[in-house]
C-alpha cells in the first residue's frame, strides 16, 4: 500500500493542500503544496534503502507544513543562503507571485534562494514544479523584472555573523552530504537555519540544532553520532 499523507493548512484567507507520498520507483518522498487544485511547489527527500518508509513520509510531510507555517510569520529580508535579495527586491518579487502563490509566495522565494547560486538559477528553482502555462506567463515577467534588480552573493559578515572558524568549508560539505541522507533537497536549509541560531561557538550545540529537525528519536541520536565524529 503506497504511503501517503494529506493536510489542509490555513494561511490568512487561503487554503493549501500538502501532499506527501513515497515513490518506490525513484526511492524518493515527494511533497506537493497545492493552491487552488495546481501544484504550486514540489519537493523531494531521498529515502535510504531499508530505512522505515512511513516514519520518513511522515517526518518529511510535517517539516514541509511547518515550514510553510513559518514563512507567513516571518518576513526574511536577508536569507542566509547562498544568494541574498533586499527588501525592495523581496517586494517586488512578492507582487509578482501572489497572484499564483498567495501568502505561499515567501515560502517558495526563501526555498528558491537556499538553493540558488546564480540568478539563473534562482528562476529556474522558482519556476520548478509549475505547470506550463503558469510558467511561461511567470518566467516573461520575471525574466523582464531580475536584470534591472540586484540579486547578488552576500559575504557571510554582511548576513548576521561569522562562522567560527572550526566549521570549515569542508566540514560544512561533509555535513551537508550525511544531512542529504536525512533531508533530502532540505539540507542546506536546515544547516542555514542552525548556523543562524549557533551563538556560543561549540560544535556540539550546532549538532544539536540540526538534530532537532527530527522527529523520529532514532534518526536524531544516529545522526548527532554522525555529525560529531566528521
Amino acid at each position: 500500500m503506497a504511503v501517503s499523507y494529506n493536510e489542509d493548512v490555513k494561511l490568512g484567507n487561503s487554503v493549501f493542500h500538502v501532499q506527501t507520498e513515497y515513490y518506490k520507483k525513484s526511492g524518493k518522498v515527494v511533497s506537493n503544496i497545492f493552491k487552488d487544485g495546481l501544484s504550486i511547489k514540489r519537493l523531494e527527500k531521498s529515502v535510504e534503502e531499508g530505512a522505515d518508509v512511513d516514519s520518513a513520509v511522515a517526518q518529511f510531510h510535517s517539516y514541509v507544513v511547518e515550514r510553510l507555517r513559518s514563512s507567513v510569520k516571518k518576513r526574511v529580508s536577508q536569507k542566509k543562503g547562498v544568494l541574498s535579495i533586499s527588501d525592495s527586491v523581496r517586494e517586488e518579487l512578492l507582487n509578482v507571485l501572489n497572484p499564483y502563490f498567495g501568502v505561499a509566495s515567501s515560502f517558495v522565494i526563501d526555498e528558491a534562494l537556499s538553493h540558488s547560486g546564480s540568478v539563473d538559477d534562482f528562476l529556474d528553482n522558482l519556476l520548478e514544479g509549475l505547470p506550463s502555462n503558469i510558467r511561461d506567463a511567470l518566467s516573461e515577467k520575471l525574466s523582464s523584472l531580475l536584470p534591472s534588480i540586484s540579486v547578488s552573493q552576500v559575504p557571510l559578515e554582511e548576513k548576521g555573523g561569522v562562522e567560527p572558524e572550526e566549521f570549515t568549508e569542508e566540514k560544512k560539505e561533509k555535513a551537508l552530504k550525511i544531512l542529504s541522507d536525512y533531508f533530502g533537497i532540505m539540507s542546506l536549509s536546515v544547516l542555514e537555519d542552525a548556523l543562524e541560531e549557533w551563538k556560543s561557538g561549540d560544535y556540539s550545540e550546532l549538532v544539536e540544532l540540526i538534530v532537532s529537525h527530527l522527529n523520529d528519536e532514532k534518526e536524531r541520536e544516529e545522526l548527532y553520532h554522525r555529525l560529531m565524529f566528521l
